[in-house]
């Protein structure tokens, strides 16, 4: 076994497939999150500033493990630093190791070996939205704890949803509270009595192409926009576009649509590949609230997951769990951020910073005290009010 480290993008684009072959090893339970794909296109677009520091595993001329990682100024709870982290944004809703499994053990031991090599180059290692059910996130703990590490962990806030499509749609529904059909029902015949209802599902790049300009002008006025973080945000509509086209040649794009009489009102964004689907955007016009189009939608959406049970083994609402995602399931996946220090000053004054002032911070004040521009300033987190900590 070997390791290696990408620092240059075209280093990067030359173990195209051989990432391609990683993933599509029926051993690994992979998603489009850990593709290729995924990561080049995050790359071209939110990488300003950062360098690549991409940790590769070999065995021979087979590539067996990735840590997608770059280095990048940050801050944390006002402090600026240095970290070396995954290769992800607010856009990753799904963030960890790429790895097989026979690899597994051994990755991490070398990972660490290397990581701890390399410390003048980073003040912490931050590992953010890892799912606690990820093999990855047990062989890692395991790893830190036997090489001595000196470690924190804590919960996100992304307890993502989903739901294991199973048994036929009318089962499903009939499983759900009497108050969540009753409320499904109305909006579906509130929405058939405004006019005309289609929906469409949106796989080609061809197929996008011509309502792209639609889809981004709904992002466009939707709430998200507000936040400046819709799929039309300066920021994000070029990186959506991209990321249409190179799905779509994949055959992994799923755009979902809504128009009523002839308007599009409501849009989901999805990936669908390795039998997984995503939901990783929705939109719809503010003008139409009062129809709930898009909980019309996402019904469709859920309904037809049932009916290609073959395709879809895992639906995935992504990001946090909301109220409104609480009336489709009951399950979801806790993510923790890791945050690894070297014993450097600096980083052992982060680790006192994570580990001691913040939760201190929180114990003494009162939560609706927390709203302070003090707080605020700091980057504490004021709805977290606890987490947990390991070393």
């Amino acid at each position: 076994m070997r390791i290696t480290v990408v620092k240059e993008t075209g280093n990067f684009l030359e173990i195209k497939e051989a990432w391609h072959t990683l993933c599509d090893d029926p051993e690994y339970s992979s998603s489009a999150f850990a593709s290729f794909e995924w990561y080049e296109t995050w790359w071209r677009h939110y990488s300003a500033g950062a360098t690549l520091h991409m940790i590769t595993m070999w065995d021979s001329d087979k590539l067996v493990a990735i840590a997608p990682l770059m280095l990048r100024r940050v801050t944390i709870h006002g402090l600026p630093l240095t970290a070396l982290c995954f290769m992800e944004n607010n856009q990753s809703l799904n963030n960890d190791f790429i790895v097989a499994p026979a690899a597994r053990e051994l990755f991490f031991h070398e990972l660490l070996r290397h990581l701890s090599a390399q410390t003048a180059h980073w003040d912490v290692i931050i590992f953010r939205n890892i799912p606690d059910t990820s093999l990855n996130c047990g062989a890692l703990v395991k790893a830190l704890d036997g090489n001595g590490q000196k470690w924190l962990k804590s919960p996100t806030w992304f307890d993502s949803p989903y739901l294991v499509p199973a048994g036929s749609w009318a089962d499903f529904l009939a499983s759900r509270t009497t108050r969540t059909r009753k409320s499904l029902r109305n909006i579906r015949n509130g929405l058939l009595k405004s006019g005309d209802v289609s929906v469409a599902n949106i796989r080609t790049w061809e197929e996008f192409f011509l309502v792209k300009d639609e889809v981004f002008d709904v992002a466009r006025q939707s709430w998200a926009e507000n936040s400046g973080d819709s799929m039309a945000s300066p920021a994000n509509e070029a990186f959506f576009n991209d990321l249409a086209n190179v799905f779509a040649q994949k055959g992994w794009l799923s755009l979902w649509t809504l128009r009523l009489n002839g308007k599009l009102v409501a849009i989901e964004f999805h990936l669908k590949a390795y039998a997984k689907e995503h939901a990783m955007r929705s939109h719809y016009l503010p003008e139409f609230a009062s129809l709930s189009p898009g909980t019309y939608l996402e019904m469709q959406i859920i309904k037809n997951a049932f009916e290609e049970t073959e395709k879809v083994r895992v639906y995935d609402f992504c990001g946090s769990f909301e109220n409104y995602k609480k009336k489709w399931t009951d399950t979801f996946v806790a993510h923790d951020d890791i945050l690894i220090f070297n014993d450097r000053l600096y980083s052992r004054l982060v680790r006192f910073h994570e580990a001691v002032a913040v939760p201190l911070l929180r114990q003494l004040f009162p939560k609706n005290f927390w709203n302070s521009r003090l707080f605020r300033i700091c980057g504490i987190n004021t709805d977290r009010m606890k987490g947990c900590s390991n070393e």
